[in-house]
Protein backbone atom coordinates (compact mmCIF):
# COMPACT_ATOMS: atom_id res chain seq x y z
CA UNK A 1 0.00 0.00 0.00
CA UNK A 2 2.88 2.38 0.70
CA UNK A 3 4.26 1.64 -2.75
CA UNK A 4 0.88 2.23 -4.41
CA UNK A 5 0.60 5.61 -2.68
CA UNK A 6 4.10 6.49 -3.89
CA UNK A 7 3.05 5.56 -7.45
CA UNK A 8 0.08 7.88 -7.23
CA UNK A 9 2.25 10.67 -5.85
CA UNK A 10 4.59 10.17 -8.82
CA UNK A 11 1.62 10.80 -11.16
CA UNK A 12 1.17 7.22 -12.32
CA UNK A 13 -2.33 5.88 -12.87
CA UNK A 14 -3.10 2.83 -10.74
CA UNK A 15 -5.53 0.29 -12.16
CA UNK A 16 -6.93 -2.90 -10.64
CA UNK A 17 -7.39 -5.63 -13.26
CA UNK A 18 -9.19 -8.59 -11.73
CA UNK A 19 -11.28 -11.62 -12.50
CA UNK A 20 -13.47 -10.65 -9.58
CA UNK A 21 -16.51 -8.43 -9.50
CA UNK A 22 -14.64 -5.89 -7.41
CA UNK A 23 -17.83 -4.25 -6.15
CA UNK A 24 -19.36 -7.26 -4.42
CA UNK A 25 -19.04 -7.64 -0.67
CA UNK A 26 -16.17 -10.15 -0.95
CA UNK A 27 -13.98 -7.70 -2.85
CA UNK A 28 -15.08 -4.12 -2.26
CA UNK A 29 -12.88 -3.76 0.82
CA UNK A 30 -9.80 -4.29 -1.37
CA UNK A 31 -11.16 -1.84 -3.92
CA UNK A 32 -11.64 0.87 -1.31
CA UNK A 33 -8.22 0.26 0.19
CA UNK A 34 -6.36 0.55 -3.11
CA UNK A 35 -8.70 3.28 -4.45
CA UNK A 36 -7.55 2.86 -8.06
CA UNK A 37 -7.92 5.41 -10.84
CA UNK A 38 -9.74 2.84 -12.96
CA UNK A 39 -11.05 -0.68 -12.76
CA UNK A 40 -10.97 -3.65 -15.15
CA UNK A 41 -13.02 -6.32 -13.50
CA UNK A 42 -14.62 -9.65 -14.37
CA UNK A 43 -11.71 -10.19 -16.76
CA UNK A 44 -12.31 -7.15 -18.92
CA UNK A 45 -16.03 -7.64 -19.45
CA UNK A 46 -16.57 -4.44 -17.47
CA UNK A 47 -14.27 -1.41 -17.49
CA UNK A 48 -14.90 1.63 -15.28
CA UNK A 49 -13.31 4.98 -14.52
CA UNK A 50 -14.67 6.26 -11.19
CA UNK A 51 -18.13 4.71 -11.80
CA UNK A 52 -18.17 5.83 -15.45
CA UNK A 53 -18.67 2.56 -17.38
CA UNK A 54 -16.55 2.41 -20.54
CA UNK A 55 -17.29 -1.20 -21.46
CA UNK A 56 -19.88 -3.74 -20.34
CA UNK A 57 -20.29 -7.14 -21.99
CA UNK A 58 -23.04 -9.60 -20.99
CA UNK A 59 -22.36 -13.24 -21.90
CA UNK A 60 -24.34 -14.65 -24.82
CA UNK A 61 -27.40 -16.46 -23.40
CA UNK A 62 -27.27 -19.43 -25.79
CA UNK A 63 -23.63 -20.01 -24.92
CA UNK A 64 -24.41 -19.68 -21.22
CA UNK A 65 -27.22 -22.23 -21.46
CA UNK A 66 -24.97 -24.75 -23.23
CA UNK A 67 -22.25 -24.20 -20.65
CA UNK A 68 -24.57 -24.67 -17.66
CA UNK A 69 -26.08 -27.79 -19.21
CA UNK A 70 -22.65 -29.29 -19.84
CA UNK A 71 -21.47 -28.54 -16.29
CA UNK A 72 -24.69 -29.88 -14.76
CA UNK A 73 -24.25 -33.16 -16.66
CA UNK A 74 -20.57 -33.39 -15.65
CA UNK A 75 -21.27 -32.17 -12.08
CA UNK A 76 -18.71 -29.42 -12.61
CA UNK A 77 -19.03 -26.59 -10.06
CA UNK A 78 -19.54 -23.35 -11.97
CA UNK A 79 -21.45 -20.11 -11.45
CA UNK A 80 -21.06 -16.60 -10.13
CA UNK A 81 -22.13 -14.15 -7.45
CA UNK A 82 -24.56 -11.39 -8.45
CA UNK A 83 -26.00 -8.87 -5.98
CA UNK A 84 -24.59 -10.89 -3.06
CA UNK A 85 -26.40 -14.06 -4.14
CA UNK A 86 -24.54 -17.17 -5.28
CA UNK A 87 -25.74 -19.08 -8.35
CA UNK A 88 -23.67 -22.26 -8.62
CA UNK A 89 -24.00 -25.78 -9.95
CA UNK A 90 -22.59 -28.27 -7.40
CA UNK A 91 -22.27 -25.70 -4.63
CA UNK A 92 -20.78 -28.28 -2.23
CA UNK A 93 -17.53 -28.03 -4.20
CA UNK A 94 -17.68 -24.26 -3.91
CA UNK A 95 -17.83 -24.51 -0.11
CA UNK A 96 -14.89 -26.93 -0.18
CA UNK A 97 -12.96 -24.41 -2.30
CA UNK A 98 -13.75 -21.55 0.11
CA UNK A 99 -12.45 -23.52 3.08
CA UNK A 100 -9.29 -24.79 1.37
CA UNK A 101 -8.46 -21.74 -0.79
CA UNK A 102 -9.47 -18.87 1.48
CA UNK A 103 -9.30 -20.75 4.78
CA UNK A 104 -12.81 -19.61 5.72
CA UNK A 105 -16.38 -20.01 4.59
CA UNK A 106 -17.46 -16.94 2.62
CA UNK A 107 -21.04 -16.63 3.85
CA UNK A 108 -22.59 -17.88 0.63
CA UNK A 109 -26.27 -17.36 -0.19
CA UNK A 110 -26.91 -20.10 -2.75
CA UNK A 111 -29.76 -19.79 -5.24
CA UNK A 112 -30.97 -21.75 -8.27
CA UNK A 113 -28.09 -21.57 -10.82
CA UNK A 114 -30.53 -21.70 -13.75
CA UNK A 115 -31.69 -18.22 -12.75
CA UNK A 116 -28.44 -17.05 -14.37
CA UNK A 117 -30.17 -17.33 -17.74
CA UNK A 118 -32.25 -14.30 -16.71
CA UNK A 119 -29.42 -12.34 -15.08
CA UNK A 120 -26.55 -10.20 -16.44
CA UNK A 121 -23.70 -12.73 -16.41
CA UNK A 122 -20.34 -11.31 -17.46
CA UNK A 123 -17.83 -13.77 -16.00
CA UNK A 124 -18.11 -17.14 -14.27
CA UNK A 125 -16.00 -18.99 -11.72
CA UNK A 126 -15.20 -22.68 -12.16
CA UNK A 127 -14.17 -24.45 -8.96
CA UNK A 128 -12.45 -27.57 -10.26
CA UNK A 129 -9.01 -29.09 -10.68
CA UNK A 130 -6.44 -28.01 -13.26
CA UNK A 131 -7.23 -31.14 -15.28
CA UNK A 132 -10.98 -30.47 -15.26
CA UNK A 133 -10.40 -26.86 -16.31
CA UNK A 134 -8.56 -28.13 -19.39
CA UNK A 135 -11.47 -30.48 -20.14
CA UNK A 136 -13.87 -27.55 -19.95
CA UNK A 137 -11.64 -25.43 -22.20
CA UNK A 138 -11.51 -28.16 -24.83
CA UNK A 139 -15.29 -28.51 -24.75
CA UNK A 140 -15.81 -24.75 -25.20
CA UNK A 141 -13.15 -23.17 -27.45
CA UNK A 142 -15.29 -20.03 -27.67
CA UNK A 143 -14.51 -19.43 -24.00
CA UNK A 144 -11.34 -18.64 -22.08
CA UNK A 145 -10.93 -20.92 -19.04
CA UNK A 146 -8.11 -19.33 -17.03
CA UNK A 147 -6.70 -21.16 -14.04
CA UNK A 148 -6.36 -19.43 -10.66
CA UNK A 149 -2.88 -19.03 -9.20
CA UNK A 150 -3.18 -22.01 -6.83
CA UNK A 151 -3.87 -24.63 -9.52
CA UNK A 152 -7.51 -25.04 -8.53
CA UNK A 153 -10.41 -23.06 -9.95
CA UNK A 154 -10.61 -20.86 -13.02
CA UNK A 155 -12.20 -17.74 -14.45
CA UNK A 156 -14.49 -18.35 -17.43
CA UNK A 157 -15.31 -15.59 -19.93
CA UNK A 158 -16.03 -15.25 -23.63
CA UNK A 159 -12.73 -15.59 -25.46
CA UNK A 160 -12.99 -12.16 -27.07
CA UNK A 161 -12.70 -10.45 -23.66
CA UNK A 162 -9.73 -10.20 -21.32
CA UNK A 163 -7.86 -7.94 -18.95
CA UNK A 164 -5.65 -6.99 -21.91
CA UNK A 165 -8.61 -5.72 -23.91
CA UNK A 166 -9.81 -3.76 -20.89
CA UNK A 167 -6.43 -2.10 -20.44
CA UNK A 168 -6.31 -1.23 -24.13
CA UNK A 169 -9.67 0.52 -23.70
CA UNK A 170 -8.31 2.49 -20.74
CA UNK A 171 -5.19 3.48 -22.69
CA UNK A 172 -7.47 4.90 -25.38
CA UNK A 173 -9.54 6.73 -22.76
CA UNK A 174 -6.58 8.31 -20.95
CA UNK A 175 -4.38 8.77 -24.03
CA UNK A 176 -1.62 6.54 -22.64
CA UNK A 177 1.04 5.07 -24.94
CA UNK A 178 1.67 1.34 -24.63
CA UNK A 179 5.35 2.05 -23.91
CA UNK A 180 4.27 3.56 -20.59
CA UNK A 181 2.35 0.53 -19.31
CA UNK A 182 3.31 -2.01 -16.66
CA UNK A 183 1.29 -4.90 -15.26
CA UNK A 184 1.63 -7.44 -12.46
CA UNK A 185 0.06 -10.89 -12.62
CA UNK A 186 0.13 -14.40 -11.25
CA UNK A 187 -2.61 -16.40 -13.00
CA UNK A 188 -3.62 -17.62 -16.44
CA UNK A 189 -6.11 -14.77 -16.74
CA UNK A 190 -3.09 -12.42 -16.63
CA UNK A 191 -1.22 -13.92 -19.59
CA UNK A 192 -2.72 -11.73 -22.33
CA UNK A 193 -2.25 -8.65 -20.15
CA UNK A 194 1.39 -9.46 -19.37
CA UNK A 195 2.07 -9.90 -23.10
CA UNK A 196 0.18 -6.76 -24.15
CA UNK A 197 1.76 -4.14 -21.85
CA UNK A 198 5.28 -2.82 -22.32
CA UNK A 199 6.56 -4.49 -19.14
CA UNK A 200 4.78 -7.56 -17.83
CA UNK A 201 5.83 -8.60 -14.32
CA UNK A 202 5.04 -12.07 -12.99
CA UNK A 203 4.93 -12.61 -9.24
CA UNK A 204 7.34 -15.14 -7.76
CA UNK A 205 4.35 -17.29 -6.83
CA UNK A 206 2.79 -17.03 -10.31
CA UNK A 207 1.69 -19.90 -12.52
CA UNK A 208 4.54 -21.16 -14.71
CA UNK A 209 2.56 -20.14 -17.82
CA UNK A 210 2.42 -16.54 -16.56
CA UNK A 211 6.12 -16.51 -15.76
CA UNK A 212 6.90 -17.81 -19.25
CA UNK A 213 5.42 -14.73 -20.97
CA UNK A 214 6.60 -12.11 -18.45
CA UNK A 215 9.39 -9.63 -19.10
CA UNK A 216 10.46 -9.81 -15.46
CA UNK A 217 9.82 -12.13 -12.52
CA UNK A 218 9.73 -10.47 -9.13
CA UNK A 219 9.55 -11.93 -5.63
CA UNK A 220 6.48 -13.60 -4.18
CA UNK A 221 3.50 -11.45 -3.19
CA UNK A 222 4.24 -12.10 0.49
CA UNK A 223 7.89 -11.11 0.01
CA UNK A 224 7.27 -7.52 -1.17
CA UNK A 225 7.28 -8.59 -4.81
CA UNK A 226 5.27 -5.59 -6.01
CA UNK A 227 7.37 -3.03 -4.15
CA UNK A 228 10.65 -4.65 -5.20
CA UNK A 229 9.68 -4.60 -8.88
CA UNK A 230 8.53 -0.99 -8.72
CA UNK A 231 11.91 -0.06 -7.24
CA UNK A 232 13.74 -2.19 -9.83
CA UNK A 233 12.11 -0.29 -12.70
CA UNK A 234 12.56 3.10 -11.03
CA UNK A 235 8.84 3.81 -10.75
CA UNK A 236 9.23 4.60 -7.06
Amino acid sequence: MESIEKLKNNDYLVIIASGRDMKNNMSIGYLREVNPDALVHMNGTMVEVKDNVLMDRIMDKDLLKRLLTYCADANFPIGCRINEKDYFINHEEVLWFDKNYYGIYQGRDFRDPWELLNLPVRSLAFYGSREKSFVLQEAFPELSVMLFSKNFGADVVEAAYSKARGIERLCEHFGIDKKDTYAFGDSLNDIEMLKMVNVGVAMGNAQDEAKAVADYITDRIDEDGIKNALVHFGLI
